[in-house]
């Protein structure tokens, strides 16, 4: 009989803190081209075109009828801050992720968004009159690949400025563009609630 004692496994408050370091390279590649491949799939069983035929790429407020269908607009703008914004947030609370993760997040959260706001339900949800020709519509697969690209952007910025820099930007871009264009992440929060628009 041996007298050798009971093994006991360690209490888990003793074990050092699980360091995540997010997900391969490879999966995060993988998950990128698939958020890429569905954005296609969406953009095309919406019927949405794949860009705008007038020759331009990027449209300012005196060409309201040219927003989301060329390339960039003012509204690239609130992408690059969405961007940068969610990889501070990511950085906080996953500081151990590599680059891929968080570049795989950003892509992947991006391409959601413009799902969702592409739908026809969204869009009317927002208030945008259907009847008139220069408002919105929906996003061409154009625009809407450069809104994530702009996406990544704001989160490579966010990763090599001070995080006070990058507040203050947001700010700057979300005054600036309420005033340039009446609209903005507040402004289009609040006609998406009923009885305020």
């Amino acid at each position: 009989m041996s007298s050798d004692p009971i093994p006991t496994l360690p209490d888990v408050s003793e074990l050092p803190p699980r360091a995540s370091r997010g997900i391969t390279r490879s999966a995060a590649v993988a998950a990128i081209v698939a958020a890429m491949v569905a954005k296609l799939a969406f953009f095309l069983w919406l019927d949405r075109p794949l860009g705008c035929d007038c020759g331009r790429i990027w449209a300012v407020p005196s060409q309201p009828r040219l927003n989301s269908q060329v390339m960039l607009d003012p509204y690239t703008l609130l992408h690059v801050v969405f961007g940068a914004l969610l990889a501070l947030g990511l950085m906080r609370l996953r500081p151990r992720w590599t680059g891929w993760t968080l570049l795989m997040t950003i892509v992947v959260s991006s391409t959601i968004w413009e799902l969702a706001e592409n739908l026809p339900m969204i869009v009317q949800l927002f208030n945008y009159d259907a009847g008139d020709p220069l408002a919105y519509h929906g996003d061409s697969l154009v625009n809407a690949t450069a809104d994530t690209v702009a996406a990544v952007l704001g989160a490579g910025l966010a990763r090599v400025l001070p995080v006070p820099v990058v507040l203050l930007g947001a700010l700057v871009v979300e005054l600036s563009l309420s005033l340039w264009i009446g609209d903005g992440f507040i402004i289009a929060t609040l006609r998406a609630i009923p009885g305020l628009s």
